[in-house]
């Protein structure tokens, strides 16, 4: 694509409620929108960096500098190199001088996907995975509840989502705030809902042992039948993750673990981990999440697609993701006016407890103007 411009909009999504997670409260949605424009077209990509670095080294207004001042000019000089344009499989060696910054790459890889697939009126599911018999036409809804307010109001938010349709449900963990509400939620959906506790790294295997954040003390969950604990150690703890895969028999998925493809083959070595949580802006490259879900289906991995508290641009690109055969498990996906009152683009497409893929091209959906003009915060545009 050959780029006159990169606008990158910081926006502000308003909640519908606070989320509460182990890594701390999000009250207001802020994220970096990425516009590119050429004669080629357009495109538009989301920053999954979340407002504060509580979560990881990324957060908004670091995200907002680095593709301002470091990517953006970038990716403008390596599209003015080449006749026809900038390549989103190029994207990555033009970028690759910059260290770190995952989800701000990821971000501008998306707006190239989704400019050429606009072009070439392919959707992005079906860049993602472009063999026989093609990405799929739906996939299934996933529900994810955080942890605030008392355990009844978690339940009584479960309750809800299962009544929406949702047959599975991953649910935010701390400690002092696990095998209890756990118990709880079973209790009140029953044992045919698929629920998943998420602890963001939150334990610790080598702390005083009884202590609330004592690893050890998750083996209760075992009896509740999950269909795995997330990241329940630090994201640099793999030889921990691999120790406490040996004491329960509730499966480990990793998250926050897994950057790379070789990260992500190296736990699965280990026995860190038997299920695989793909978040593209984790990975750098919604391509490069894709050649990780290709590997899970080669070697028999489960693995789902999870979000990242996302807007519509970013939500409606992970549905393409998950779309690909490899995600042989339900993610974090759902209706985005759950967790939003308002958004730049109209919701993903929930119904039966499935979320329709979108078939146009690109994302398969438009940014609504309007909505954009009133959400955003501040407006940069880099040119060459």
């Amino acid at each position: 694509m050959r780029i006159d411009a990169v606008e990158l909009r910081v926006v502000a999504l308003p909640m519908v409620a606070p989320f509460v997670a182990g890594h701390g409260s999000v009250d207001v949605r802020t994220s970096v929108v990425v516009h590119l424009v050429g004669p080629d077209g357009e495109g538009w990509g989301e920053c999954a960096a979340l407002p504060d670095p509580t979560y990881t080294a990324e957060f908004t207004d670091a995200a907002l500098l680095v593709l301002r001042d470091h990517l953006a000019p970038r990716l403008l000089a390596a599209a003015a190199d080449r006749s026809d344009g900038l390549a989103a499989d190029e994207l990555a060696a033009a970028l690759d001088d910059v260290v770190g910054h995952p989800m701000a790459k990821a971000a501008l890889e998306l707006a190239l996907l989704d400019a050429e697939g606009r072009a070439a009126g392919t959707p992005l599911a079906r860049r993602l995975f472009p063999h026989p018999p093609g990405p799929a036409q739906a996939v299934p809804a996933g529900a994810v509840v955080g942890l605030a307010g008392s355990t009844d109001a978690v339940v009584a938010q479960v309750v809800d989502r299962v009544a929406q349709g949702y047959g599975r449900v991953k649910l935010k963990v701390a400690p002092g705030r696990d095998v209890g509400l756990v118990q709880a939620v079973r209790a009140a959906v029953g044992p045919e809902v698929v629920l998943v506790a998420d602890a963001n790294g939150a334990y610790r295997l080598d702390g005083e042992p009884g202590a609330p954040d004592d690893a050890r003390l998750l083996a209760d969950l075992d009896e509740l039948g999950l269909a795995c604990l997330e990241q329940p150690l630090a994201a640099d703890d793999l030889l921990g993750h691999a120790e406490l895969a040996r004491r329960i028999t509730t499966p480990i998925c990793l998250d926050e673990s897994l950057t790379t493809v070789a990260d992500t083959e190296q736990a699965l070595d280990m026995g860190a981990c038997s299920v695989v949580c793909v978040k593209a802006p984790r990975y750098r490259s919604w391509l490069a999440a894709a050649d990780v879900l290709d590997r899970c289906a080669g070697n028999g991995v489960a693995a789902w697609v999870g979000g990242m508290l996302d807007a519509g641009i970013g939500r409606h690109a992970n549905v393409a993701l998950a779309a690909h055969p490899g995600a042989t498990v339900a993610g974090d996906i759902g209706d985005g006016r759950l967790t939003f009152t308002d958004d730049v683009t109209a919701p993903v497409e929930v119904g039966g407890g499935g979320v329709r893929v979108p078939d146009g091209p690109g994302i398969g959906v438009d940014v609504d103007p309007d909505a954009l003009e009133r959400l955003t915060v501040s407006t940069h545009t880099v040119r060459p």
